[in-house]
């Protein structure tokens, strides 16, 4: 499998579960049951004689709909209909390329399948967690399965016909590195803990006085040499007190001004003053500190790599696709509310003519 196989794999699932991308069958299963489902699905459009079942697109479209309302962002036409273009444009380059890796002969094993479905799992809390969310979205593990042999045999045909017409040289790559320097730049970073006694945006001058009183009390053990993870674990009101107060590392502009600049003046091991913010009282302390460097060329190479040859392949993917297009019998039914607008109009018209024929 490519160097990308995993990624590609685990972000159309992740798609999935965001977005409900649709769940076809395979060409061989659509042989084998194509007359009984005639009967029960509509269809919205035909790939070399597979149908692409109308049921998969709504499914698809309409859970897109509800996220963006869901995030106050509702869709007009406009959007709506350039949102229905691309969706059957996505499931149509899908079963030219399913259709196409099975030409080839190309193949993925049922161990294959259910390693990635059990790492899929793992991003939920449990296996009814996993049930739930894919129900919601009128999914069941059968058809999660088969999106992923979908997947992953598409991306095995990539792999084998696609990445290996993608070279890229030791001189592309250093000219790329020596052009865009900012790229491997890494900013000044810091790791720190701090310990806060919060402070509401509408607390009363008795209030703020209470909880300066609090944090100079802190503070004054600190001085005294008492350990700061342990004031951090019984003091601070921030979650990291479960941490001992540690933050991790951040760099410039990841934090608000006043505890930004106390932070980073100070050296390892270094106590700050009382810093006051918006949320409240703060002591910091540093732990460690990193200048701010450029990568090295050697250090960054496998993934400017990576970086590369991923452009190489976005650029190359949709000329394969149209080279299976042009080979290809592609009907789209036309679609239903559109048709019931002509069909209406001409309707329209049919009566003004026999309007003004009396």
């Amino acid at each position: 499998m490519g160097i990308y196989t995993q990624k590609f794999v685990r972000m159309f699932l992740i798609c999935i579960i965001a977005f409900g991308l649709a769940c076809s069958d395979t060409k061989a299963d659509v042989a084998a049951k194509t007359k009984k489902d005639n009967a029960k699905q509509d269809y919205i459009a035909r790939v070399n004689g597979v149908e692409i079942a109308q049921a998969d697109f709504d499914r698809q479209f309409n859970l897109i709909k509800k996220r963006y309302s869901s995030m106050g962002m509702p869709l007009n036409d406009e959007k709506l209909k350039e949102f229905k273009k691309n969706i059957l444009d996505g499931l149509i380059e899908q079963e030219l390329l399913l259709q196409d890796s099975q030409a080839q002969g190309i193949q993925v094993g049922p161990e294959e399948i259910q390693t990635e479905l059990d790492n899929f799992k793992k991003q939920f809390k449990d296996k009814s967690d996993f049930t739930k969310k894919i129900s919601e979205m009128n999914y069941t593990e059968d058809m999660v399965k088969n999106q992923i042999k979908r997947t992953k045999t598409i991306r095995k045909l990539v792999d084998e016909k696609v990445m290996p017409t993608i070279t890229i040289s030791d001189e592309t790559l250093k000219s790329y590195y020596d052009s865009h320097p900012k790229e491997f730049k890494v900013p000044e970073r810091i790791r720190a803990s701090h310990i806060l006694v919060k402070v509401d945006a509408k607390a009363t001058d008795a209030e703020k006085a209470d909880a300066r009183k609090k944090i100079e009390g802190i503070k004054s053990k600190l001085d005294n040499g008492e350990d700061f993870a342990k004031l951090a674990s019984e003091n601070s009101d921030c979650p990291s007190s479960k941490k001992g107060g540690d933050l991790g590392s951040f760099s410039r502009g990841q934090m608000v001004k006043p505890f930004e600049d106390a932070a980073f003046s100070l050296k390892p091991g270094e106590v700050s003053d009382i810093v006051e913010t918006r949320f409240g009282y703060h002591i910091i302390k540093l732990a460690e500190k990193e200048d701010a460097k450029t990568l090295a060329y050697d250090d960054v190479k496998e993934k400017l790599k990576d970086k590369l040859t991923q452009e190489k392949l976005k650029e190359k993917m949709p000329k394969y696709i149209d080279s299976l297009k042009a080979k290809a019998k592609i009907e789209i039914k036309e679609d239903k509310e559109e048709k019931k607008v002509k069909e209406d109009s001409a309707k329209k018209e049919m009566k003004n003519d026999k309007d003004l024929a009396k």
